[in-house]
């Protein structure tokens, strides 16, 4: 197999179903999980559908059971954050080419990874999440992660030769009662519409 065609890999960091904190003051505890489940779901039916090598990051037993569901391979989170996570994600690719993506994209399309996916294979790329986050990175080989408020700067500060991806699919994460609203309105056969 010809290296630049082999099979992208999918790093899907996720710690838990239990955070979202930043919902606190709009969704229940419980609310807040359902949604982070029908989030990650989203983004790892995509990976799927867009044939890549979907691998999530988690040391949470309900997670696991969740990714042996979904027919997905689970890659021992270190807990050492999520930075740490996509460390550990990526460490495991060998020469294949990855994509680390965060698991809250409502918008997320197989297209949109697998356009992300193929430059990766070429070139270092970033996806701009739409408040100036990171919500892909992707490449070959090791690299080093930022992530956090105003991540983007920092991981293009750190990889200058980075193709910059927009992309209105997978720019939107949701951690705020606007992204939720929205969200709920276009999606309205959400779990949390009921």
């Amino acid at each position: 197999m010809n290296r630049s065609d082999d099979v992208t890999v999918m790093v899907v960091p996720i710690r838990d179903f239990a955070g979202m904190t930043r919902l606190s003051g709009t969704l229940t505890s419980q609310a807040r999980s359902a949604l982070a489940m029908e989030l990650a779901g989203r983004v790892v039916r995509a990976g799927i559908d867009a044939d890549l090598d979907v691998r999530v990051v988690t040391g949470d037993p309900t997670v696991e059971t969740w990714c042996a569901h979904m027919g997905v391979t689970v890659v021992d989170d270190p807990g050492t954050g999520l930075d740490g996570a996509a460390n550990t994600g990526v460490a495991g690719t060998g020469e294949s080419a990855w994509i680390v993506v965060h698991a809250d994209l409502p918008f997320v399309t197989a297209e949109a990874l697998n356009e992300v996916a193929h430059t990766a294979r070429h070139r270092h790329v970033l996806v701009p999440s739409a408040d100036g986050g990171t919500n892909v990175v992707g490449g070959r080989g090791t690299s080093s992660f930022a992530f956090g408020p105003g991540s983007f700067t920092r991981h293009l500060a750190a990889r200058p030769d980075a193709v910059i991806a927009p992309s209105k699919a997978l720019s939107v994460d949701i951690d705020t009662a606007f992204h939720l609203a929205a969200y709920l309105a276009i999606e309205p056969a959400s779990t949390l519409s009921t």
